[in-house]
């Protein structure tokens, strides 16, 4: 079975981190009651918004469920 990563052609992350970023999308967070944005993902993961954009772009279908 592929990776996701192999699947959504996103070699340059780990497979660890991609799963990471998807869970902020299929849950809310609790304190604030709400989805984070890209901006807030990025900060606590220490990335850019724009990795997180380009994960969540690319994996829509799983986290769409």
């Amino acid at each position: 079975m592929r990776e996701m990563r192999e699947y959504f052609n996103l070699m340059e992350y780990t497979e660890e981190f991609i799963n990471k970023i998807i869970d902020y999308r299929m849950h809310m967070d609790k304190e604030l009651n709400r989805y984070l944005s890209y901006e807030e993902i990025a900060e606590r993961e220490k990335c850019s918004a724009g990795d997180v954009k380009k994960i969540l772009t690319a994996t829509a279908i799983v986290w769409t469920h």
